[in-house]
């Protein structure tokens, strides 16, 4: 067997960020295991735990998890048309609440699907991956519409939470800011205010006094002359009259409406990504693991409201990736099957231990049935649109699988909603989301390919590598340090293509080159560039990266090229291409269909069906510990 070495005629890079093709999917689950789970299970005890209707008989409250070992291998489980899944079991306490006597257990909340080594799931028999979604960014966003009828711009805000009621802010042609609660009928920004503790008129134009002067349209007055509340309770009864029409209101039931409405964290839930992108376009300091609405994000929009409508301020583009968020298994299983599966299981409790006199003996596995968490996770994986059945043709068509992105599904948008601005390719998408390839169909640019070295920040948001570019010697010199960066974080920085010039000792040798600056392509002087591309093919997917010469081919013969190559039967006897791009080796190895030997060791027999490797025996505890955690098989 020959053995030479591929000719690269690119250039070869010392440093490169590490490239792993489904590390997202795999990630995204183990956190969902250890981290999603526990985060789930104290949502639903709520602090105290949960109890019956009249809150005096019982209390069940969730304490740790933990998860078993799977009873079988993937290999089995595909043979036998099994599931390869391990068991959930959490520690419950019951605690009879007129005698004092408790009672823990470890009760089993169902079997949950174990992610293979290669990031796909085994369901009845059948191998799937779930898809990634991408979608909008709860946080709060600025739009402006031009009004047929005077010409003029007027400008709105929306406050999005990743769970609950939107808030919604505009300005009118009367110059008056009023305010909308979910899509209702409209009422005076200031009656938010005053619900919110800030009374009365002078309260509430100090609050803006550094504004109000530079403010032409005079909004803020306008506003307050117009509005016909003057106290908090008035501003709540208003609220409440609003969002429920027709049921008599009192200030209690109306207090404590707009408490649950905005401050429980079950009910209106902004999320880690929400508070994080509310401080950032707000310039507001709230702690971040303060996930409900605050004062000061209602204030803050007001106030950037009111200078956007006098010119200051810039508006949301929202196809721009620093505003759509990805959405990976872990998050997927936990939000849309696991949190629903233990509401209804909560209810079902509820509704047991209301039936259960407090003098008979009760136990927590008595009180816990697990069909409805078995159920919706079971039907996440056996029904949902991104629940989909593992694409086998060909290797790479089985890790393009593994990394597409979909807007589509729940949660997302519907494809006659989609409109043309949503599918088209936006600049802050380079190096994050593959150009070349989407389906031709309907699904064209709603179904999408994560680029190569794109990755997935703690927020969702997607991010690409770059190398730091230093002055030195009055020259400008490429570093090996690698910075990953989000979209709106690489909008302040001037940023060149991989292409420029570099010499052996890593100096930039053009003068005038080209760069990205503020979502904008330009050109300028060498000297004033920040960042450097890691890789020409960085801004390309692993299909398109397949393609040699691909700059030089019409972008839509690249995205048909890119499909036929994942339709490709492979070979019975497989051979190297003569010209190839140097991805080939990554491609056919991510999903484990090429054959390496994880422990050092010597082949000791070889067949088509069969290969023996005998260990070292440094490797040999090592290779049995992998085996009975089921990561490797026949040791």
């Amino acid at each position: 067997m020959s053995n030479s070495q591929r000719r690269y005629l690119g250039i070869k890079h010392n440093v490169l960020p590490e490239l792993d093709l489904i590390d997202l999917q795999q990630d995204s689950y183990q956190e969902f295991l250890d981290q999603g789970i526990k985060e789930a299970l104290e949502q639903v005890n709520a602090g105290k735990g949960i109890e019956d209707y009249t809150g005096k008989n019982w209390l069940l409250k969730f304490g740790q998890h933990r998860l078993g070992e799977p009873k079988r291998t993937p290999a089995e489980a595909k043979e036998k048309n099994l599931s390869y899944d391990i068991p959930l079991y959490v520690e419950a306490t019951l605690v009879n609440k007129k005698t004092g006597e408790r009672r823990t257990q470890d009760v089993f909340l169902g079997d949950l699907p174990k992610m293979t080594p290669v990031g796909t799931f085994i369901i009845n028999g059948i191998e799937r991956g779930i898809v990634t979604q991408l979608v909008r960014a709860p946080g709060v966003s600025f739009a402006g519409e031009k009004h047929q009828a005077t010409g003029e711009v007027y400008y709105s805000a929306e406050l999005r939470p990743l769970r609950g009621s939107w808030i919604e802010f505009i300005v009118g042609r009367r110059n008056l800011l009023s305010v909308k609660i979910d899509r209702r009928r409209k009422m005076s920004a200031t009656v938010l205010l005053r619900a919110l503790g800030i009374e009365s008129d002078q309260e509430i134009l100090d609050l803006y006094q550094d504004i109000i002067g530079q403010d032409e349209y005079s909004l803020l007055q306008n506003t307050l002359e117009k509005d016909t509340v003057h106290t908090k309770e008035e501003a709540l009864i208003e609220i409440y009259e609003k969002l429920r029409p027709g049921e008599p209101a009192t200030v209690e039931t109306a207090r404590e409406y707009f408490k649950t409405h905005f401050f429980d964290e079950r009910r209106f839930n902004l999320g880690l990504v929400g508070r994080y992108k509310i401080n950032r376009r707000l310039k507001i300091s709230v702690d971040e693991q303060h996930t409900v609405l605050d004062k000061q994000d209602i204030v803050a929009t007001i106030r950037y409201l009111i200078e956007l409508q006098n010119g200051r301020g810039k508006v949301d583009d929202i196809d721009h990736l620093s505003n759509r968020r990805v959405r990976c298994v872990g998050e997927l299983v936990k939000d849309t099957a696991f949190r629903i599966g233990l509401i209804r299981l909560e209810r079902s409790i509820r509704e047991k231990m209301s039936l259960t006199k407090t003098d008979s003996s009760l136990t927590p596995a008595a009180l816990v049935n697990a069909r409805p968490l078995i159920a919706t996770v079971s039907q996440f994986f056996r029904r949902n649109r991104l629940s989909a059945i593992l694409d086998q043709t060909n290797p790479l068509a089985e890790v393009d699988n593994l990394r597409r992105l979909s807007v589509l599904g729940s949660g997302g948008v519907t494809r006659e909603r989609a409109s043309f601005s949503m599918r088209d390719i936006n600049a802050s998408q380079y190096s994050r989301i593959c150009p070349v390839r989407s389906p031709e169909g309907q699904n064209i640019g709603l179904v999408t390919y994560l680029a190569l070295y794109s990755r997935v920040n703690k927020y969702g948001f997607l991010e690409a590598p770059y190398y730091r570019v230093v002055e030195e010697k009055n020259k400008m010199k490429v570093t090996d340090e690698i910075v990953y960066m989000a979209a709106d974080e690489e909008e302040e920085y001037k940023i060149t293509h991989a292409g420029v010039n570099v010499d052996a000792q890593g100096y930039i040798s053009q003068d005038w080159v080209p760069f990205r600056f503020q979502n904008q392509f330009v050109e300028g002087p060498v000297n004033q560039v920040q960042f450097i591309d890691v890789v020409s093919r960085q801004v390309v997917g692993t299909s398109a990266s397949l393609i040699p010469f691909l700059a030089n081919d019409e972008a839509n013969r690249a995205l048909m090229g890119s499909h036929m190559q994942c339709q490709a039967v492979p070979l019975v006897k497989a051979e190297a291409p003569v010209v190839g791009t140097g991805m080939e080796e990554a491609v056919s190895s991510a999903m484990n269909r090429t054959i390496y030997a994880l422990h050092s060791g010597e082949v000791i027999y070889v067949d088509g069906q069969r290969l023996e490797i005998k260990l070292n025996k440094s490797d040999l505890k090592q290779a049995q510990k992998m085996h009975a955690s089921a990561q490797i098989e026949n040791v």
